[in-house]
């Protein structure tokens, strides 16, 4: 199995480096690469939300055309994350785009050195058509450092939308039967708390979502950072105590792994069958809507960090992505995310959606203090926001991401050390980095 998942990270490394690399292969052999959209009467934006995030959307996309008359704004499902960004990395080679899709850093990261990504700073500050300064200090630091690219002057190439922070979920059923008032503050009380409940009920207390933002999240809560420049610290000595702690939940008996691409650990956390899981605060509508049909008390909690460290958690969530096609539909589209970033939005958003409302305004306004009054759990992510750091947004990350992931299933499934894992984990993240 080890040699399998190996394999299959390489090959999607190698696809990845291929992608790139033969589009900057066009933009050497072509000068500047001319972009067209892919429908010259609409403003398409390609999306990946679903249910209530995505009647939400188009929703506004309608209210958006009835209040701004101009090019409509056309908003279509794109599939997931991953067919978004094949999607994108195709169209980009064959010239025709849409005016904007919906990305994380890492796959932004990926389309700016093609070309086709326009430079969000010339509207954010234009003088007719910009934010002013007030309306910029308004929203969280955080989120708009997250659209800041290092690699490329630190400037915005993309604008934050469905935000969230990593929280974590608690049974409060499940506390009670063992004498647990309250979540943990730190990982040290978690993991008392997860050896209290196998002994007192004989059962896991912990269901394992295996994702690189959580690995992220917690060298953060353990002190630690996750890269220096363009070179990992995968291999730190922080780095590798979050991988043992790994390990001793699985050593221990006290958590185990669902599959991954599944959402397994909700429907454990709803029937009692763990007392915890980690995951993003967006899940909190669907834990809602399971709450409905099968009753059960849960609470949202901040996310741990070790004794001695300053509370952090990891940012993440996808932003807009603006593309290079014509400056009637690229302005169109800047207006369009404005919209839906205005104060009013963004609260009608973290209501409907469970993302977290990217404004400090959002916090005064009557509807958001009302819901929070009828739904105080709801506020955790809010107040986290404040501590709350972006992931890294280098080129190349997009492809690191899956390398973390297979080197944290490999200590999970007990397969090799910590140890040797960061070591393996630290040069081929680092090779894939040095080849950007």
């Amino acid at each position: 199995m080890g040699i399998i998942r190996n394999f299959l990270s390489e090959a999607v490394v190698f696809y990845s480096r291929w992608c790139f690399f033969f589009c900057m292969w066009l933009v050497g052999c072509k000068g500047e690469v001319v972009f067209k959209p892919i429908n010259e009467t609409e403003v398409v934006f390609w999306d990946r939300q679903t249910a209530e995030s995505a009647f939400f959307i188009r929703e506004k996309s309608t209210e958006f055309n009835a209040i701004f008359p101009g090019l409509p704004i056309k908003v279509e499902r794109a599939g997931g994350y991953a067919e978004i960004f094949r999607k994108v990395s195709a169209s980009i080679q064959a010239g025709r785009l849409p005016a904007m899709a919906v990305s994380y850093e890492s796959m932004t990261s990926e389309y700016i050195p093609t070309g086709a990504v326009i430079l969000l700073d010339e509207y954010i500050f234009d003088s007719e058509v910009g934010l002013t300064k007030e309306e910029l200090e308004d929203f969280f630091p955080c989120v708009l450092e997250a659209n800041k690219y290092r690699d490329f002057g630190n400037k915005m190439y993309s604008f934050p939308l469905a935000k969230s922070v990593l929280v974590l979920y608690y049974n409060l059923d499940v506390l009670d039967k063992v004498g647990i008032s309250n979540p943990p503050e730190t990982w040290e009380e978690f993991l008392n708390y997860l050896e209290l409940i196998k002994e007192k009920t004989g059962r896991y207390g912990y269901a394992i979502s295996v994702d690189c933002s959580t690995v992220d999240a917690m060298i953060y809560s353990f002190g630690g950072e996750i890269v220096s420049g363009r070179e990992t610290l995968f291999d730190s000595e922080v780095s590798k105590s979050v991988f043992r702690f790994y390990r001793e939940l699985i050593e221990k008996d006290l958590a185990y792994v669902v599959p991954p691409g599944s959402f397994d650990d909700q429907v454990a956390l709803a029937k009692g069958e763990v007392g915890f899981i980690i995951r993003s605060s967006s899940l909190r509508i669907s834990l809602e809507r399971i709450a409905k049909e099968r009753p059960f008390r849960w609470g949202i909690g901040k996310l741990p960090h070790l004794r001695g460290v300053l509370p952090v958690t990891v940012l993440f969530g996808p932003n807009i992505t603006i593309f290079k096609t014509t400056e009637d539909q690229q302005r169109r589209a800047w207006e369009f995310v404005k919209f839906m970033t205005s104060r009013e939005n963004v609260v009608e958003w973290a209501i409907h959606t469970g993302y977290v409302p990217i404004r400090r305004s959002s916090a005064t306004h009557p509807d958001m203090v009302e819901y929070w009054k009828n739904n105080p759990k709801a506020k955790v992510p809010f107040d986290s926001l404040e501590f709350a750091r972006p992931e890294p947004n280098i080129s190349g990350w997009q492809q690191v991401r899956d390398l973390v992931e297979a080197a944290l299933l490999e200590v999970l499934t007990l397969m090799d050390t910590p140890e040797n894992v960061c070591s393996r984990l630290k040069k081929r993240a680092d090779s894939v980095l040095s080849m950007q």
